[in-house]
């Protein structure tokens, strides 16, 4: 009795390790497609004038690209910005990103007169993107 009890324990536990792999796999080839998609709209970041200054993709239990972009602060004026967002989803990866450096420079001027180096975008590309605006160079990675 005891051996079919332990024979039945280990079945179910091999069983649950099964199971648990194959939605790991899952949830890789998930993410990993988000990502495609996400990569399908640089070329549009840019012709609007960000450009690849880093990328890096990470592989752990949630894999995610890292992508840094630099652009000039005078080639994204708010006039400039209204037009991008007015081509541009507010759900797309473009929309995201210059609807996150509207806001930076919107807040940034409460505290600043003029923005001082370049502009720095950093993506964390996964199921659900990170967005990050920097006006100047961030100094902690």
């Amino acid at each position: 009795m005891k051996d079919t009890f332990n024979s039945l324990l280990e079945n179910a536990g091999a069983l649950l390790r099964e199971k648990a792999a194959g939605a790991g796999q899952a949830a890789l080839d998930t993410t990993l497609q988000a990502i495609e998609k996400w990569l399908e709209e640089f070329p549009k970041l840019e012709a609007y004038g960000l450009r690849l200054s880093n990328f890096a993709f990470v592989v752990g239990i949630s894999p995610a690209l890292e992508v840094e972009l630099r652009g000039e602060h005078a080639s994204f004026t708010p006039e400039r910005l209204a037009a991008i967002l007015a081509e541009n989803k507010s759900t797309s990866l473009v929309g995201m990103v210059f609807n996150a450096v509207r806001t930076t420079y919107r807040l940034h001027a409460k505290i600043a007169k003029a923005p001082d180096e370049s502009l720095t975008v950093r993506l964390r590309l996964s199921i659900t993107p990170e967005i990050s605006v920097f006006v100047g160079r961030p100094r902690v990675l």
